[in-house]
């Protein structure tokens, strides 16, 4: 057996192993959701036995004496009833509850799910966005009182526990539609001492509310938890693995940490801690100094409760609810403590998110490429935002031009056919570099068969011969390494381009989602990734032919790497691959009938 069968022997047994691995992973994801659903069930039925228990066992203790019936009973103190108002501007609907006082939903007008109906953040949270508290995951229990002025745009809570610490919540909703002041709430929270003796004020938590998938059938890492200072914690990191245990919460402690955010696939919640101007002696105290996320079930009935589209799948989905940790301080009496706060509650949209002091279009984590090429991280962040901005100007100057011919997918369309053609040079280059390969192909094959039972010789002598006629034998892969970032640079901003959905195309209605055109025995149907495979391999009939047969055996597995990588993707990137291949299908056709080169040996190089 020689190398290359050796190579092709090794790929193989590699394949089988992760997906063996991928398959054992996925069972015991399952099999571990099943566990905690079971555990969390039955904990909660132990709870509940042991508060019937104790109730009893209280009751039965209790002194057996008659009450006197003149002497009514003191009534329960009765709950504080929670009263929810609506703020509403020209792009959110912002309702607000004393339970915790926050923002309990924010209906954002301009964007659709799934049914036609608006979509909702924080849909599925149990804690509002911007409430208080001590402990992360905490639901607050002081009572607020709510003063509203409609006309200004503002809403204020009050409220103040038993230590009398006093805490002040004023909420001003935005009224400008510019980029960098729509869909930002401001909040200014004011802590105060109003007991005869000095207060420690321990560290607490602001919420940034929850993110749910937007679609029935999104991907788990599309939903998470975002900081500065870390990766995109999605929904699977707290999955148990081989490598990691299972875990029920995601925190971390750094100082001066500017902001926090849940997100889900195109839309965020980001609590940010400002700095205030006035009292800007020590920023370190007015910034977060830790971070807090978990996830928690969503079931189908919920899903189905709200205005989603009934899926009938048993599959549980994971929200994420995440917090900023800010640190403690102390308080003289009657002394206040100002903190302020923005909330952005809108679409992850890099064009309003870039406009925000403090790197929030960070939350894109166009970076956080993980697995095998995570070490193209920043090259792929490089990539997607230049991407993503073309893609906008291309789209913003066919708008112009005329309404009608502003898509998307026509813009993705030229901006292709731009990058193809600044690459054309090194196309071209690679496809002369093949022909070369492909004359000198006798030769090669004749050192194969020559020394077939050395391959150290063998090898040896091949790049002998590659020195001898000048042939570089990876010229042909230059144009592909440079196509590499610019693929994973479009895989990673279609995925999270808000200005892509329901941006139709031919068949297509949604270029953001697969272009599922009907369900054949429980599976989708897309077409546009099946079409992408065909222009790989009418490329490759008419690429010339270069590497021995086993190597070109190996390259029919090309369309399908690329059919799993796009078919339950946006289509958006099979789009961009079948107007990429078809491009270097004409290049190649026009450079096909040019004369196959004469290769000559080169002449030693001359000794001084």
């Amino acid at each position: 057996m020689d190398l290359d069968r050796k190579g092709i022997a090794a790929i193989a047994v590699c394949l089988v192993v992760l997906i063996l691995w991928w398959v054992n992973n996925t069972a015991e994801m399952k099999k571990q959701a099943a566990q905690q659903q079971a555990q969390a069930q039955v904990a909660a039925e132990q709870a509940r036995v042991e508060q019937e228990a104790e109730a009893k066992k209280t009751a039965a203790a209790a002194p057996a004496t008659p009450a006197a019936p003149t002497t009514p009973a003191a009534p329960a103190q009765p709950v504080v009833p929670e009263q929810v108002d609506t703020l509403e501007t020209d792009s959110v609907d912002y309702t607000f509850t004393t339970h915790g006082g926050g923002i309990s939903r924010a209906v954002l007008k301009r964007y659709d799910a799934e049914q036609g109906t608006p979509i909702t953040l924080n849909e599925f949270g149990s804690i509002p966005i911007g409430a208080v508290s001590e402990l992360p995951g905490q639901q607050t229990d002081t009572p607020f009182t709510v003063a509203v002025d409609r006309k200004s745009g503002d809403i204020t809570f009050e409220g103040h526990d038993p230590s009398l610490l006093h805490l002040t919540k004023k909420f001003v909703v935005p009224r400008s539609t510019k980029l960098s002041k729509d869909y930002i709430v401001e909040m200014r929270l004011v802590f105060q001492n109003r007991s005869k003796a000095p207060m420690a004020v321990p560290g607490y938590y602001v919420y940034a509310g929850s993110a749910a998938p937007v679609h029935q059938n999104d991907r788990v890492d599309y939903t998470g938890f975002k900081w500065p200072g870390g990766k995109f914690i999605d929904s699977s990191w707290f999955s148990g693995s081989w490598f990691k245990q299972a875990q029920t919460t995601y925190t971390e402690s750094r100082p001066n940490i500017p902001w926090a955010a849940v997100a889900d696939q195109y839309f965020t919640t980001i609590v940010t801690a400002q700095v205030d101007p006035k009292n800007a002696a020590d920023p370190a105290t007015q910034r977060g100094a830790s971070v807090w996320a978990t996830r928690f079930p969503i079931t189908d009935a919920e899903w189905q409760q709200t205005n989603h589209v009934t899926s009938g799948s048993s599959a549980t989905r994971y929200g994420i609810e995440g917090a900023l940790g800010l640190p403690g301080f102390s308080l003289a009496p009657n002394e206040m403590h100002v903190q302020l706060f923005s909330i952005y509650a809108g679409p992850r949209e890099y064009g309003r998110l870039r406009l925000m002091p403090d790197g929030q279009s960070d939350v894109l984590a166009f970076s956080d490429t993980r697995g095998l090429f995570g070490f193209l991280g920043p090259f792929v962040g490089f990539f997607s935002k230049a991407l993503l901005l073309s893609l906008n100007t291309i789209h913003a100057w066919l708008s112009a031009i005329s309404p009608s011919v502003g898509s998307y997918a026509l813009s993705i369309i030229i901006l292709t056919l731009l990058i193809k053609t600044l690459t054309w040079p090194l196309q071209n280059k690679a496809t002369q570099s093949a022909k070369r390969m492909q004359v000198l192909q006798p030769k090669m094959t004749e050192l194969r068969e020559k020394y077939k039972d050395d391959p150290t010789r063998m090898n040896t002598e091949m790049m002998k011969l590659y020195k001898d006629y000048g042939i570089n034998p990876l010229g042909g892969c230059l144009p592909a390494l440079i196509q590499m970032p610019i693929f994973f640079g479009f895989y990673s901003m279609l995925g999270k381009a808000v200005e892509l959905r329901n941006s139709k195309f031919l068949w297509v209605k949604d270029l953001s989602q697969p272009d599922t055109l009907f369900h054949l025995a429980g599976y989708p149907v897309n077409i546009l990734p099946l079409l992408m495979a065909a222009t790989i391999v009418w490329q490759m009939k008419v690429s010339p032919k270069a590497g021995d047969p086993s190597q070109q055996k190996l390259m029919m597995l090309m369309p399908l790497v690329f059919v799993a990588f796009c078919y339950n993707y946006a289509s958006a990137l099979a789009l961009y691959l079948i107007v990429n291949n078809l491009f270097s299908v004409v290049q190649l056709y026009v450079t096909r009938n040019q004369p196959l080169p004469k290769l000559e040996k080169r002449p030693p190089p001359k000794r001084k």
